[in-house]
């Protein structure tokens, strides 16, 4: 499955060579490393509620989007409204039984590093380690603190299918509030992941294309 297998890379890279909204208070999270370690716990205990605070949830709809080749107006669905619990049950589950089946480690087994800020206004990496390799999440600054930043974290390895889905999309009705989402959340996340990787060549130039092409697009009415 391409998010289990992106997750996998992305985490081990370096290896050896809707509902209603729960009424709770919002937390601003201010220490990345704790964030990153609170991330791992609740994805291992499969935490709905902890996780849709931890993870910023514009990107991570985008992703899902992607990964899943959803519509254009689903997507932008769950850009409008968020995904359900359900489904965020479904998606976390299933990233995290599948991780351990593609990286041969399990989240709960890996460790928290120090944070690193990028060269990204706004973004920071964790870096991660845990069986016989080693990777980063990348987090995001927001009104809510620190969060982890799924475009910025993943989206390396979903490079082609990020800009095969937008391409196919700019000449649909939901164009508009596509790219939108492709500016406020994908062309920012991938800067950040190639201040990480400034020598990936690729990266740059599909990041570019994605840029441009988003930004060609009129916003919607």
């Amino acid at each position: 499955m391409l998010r289990v297998l992106s997750l996998a890379i992305v985490l081990v890279m370096t290896a050896c060579s809707g509902s209603e909204p729960m009424e709770t208070s919002p937390v601003v999270r201010s220490d990345p490393a704790a964030v990153a370690a609170d991330w791992l716990q609740a994805v291992a205990e499969v935490d709905g509620p902890a996780l849709t605070q931890l993870v910023e949830p514009g990107g991570l709809a985008v992703i899902a989007g992607v990964e899943t080749n959803l519509r254009s107006a689903e997507l932008v669905s769950l850009l409008q409204s968020g995904m359900s619990d359900d489904l965020l049950a479904e998606y976390w589950l299933q990233f995290r039984d599948d991780f351990a089946v593609f990286s041969g480690t399990t989240v709960s087994d890996l460790k928290v590093g120090e944070p690193a800020p990028l060269g990204a206004a706004g973004f920071t990496a964790v870096a991660l380690r845990g069986g016989n390799g080693s990777g980063h999440v990348i987090l995001r600054q927001t009104d809510a603190g620190w969060q982890v930043d799924f475009p910025a974290t993943i989206g390396p390895s979903l490079i082609g299918p990020l800009g095969q889905y937008l391409t196919s999309a700019v000449d649909g009705d939901n164009a508009g509030l596509i790219a939108a989402a492709y500016r406020d959340f994908v062309t920012p996340g991938l800067d950040a992941a190639l201040s990480l990787d400034p020598a990936n060549a690729r990266l740059e130039f599909e990041a570019e294309y994605i840029r441009q092409l988003a930004e060609s697009v009129p916003p919607s009415p």
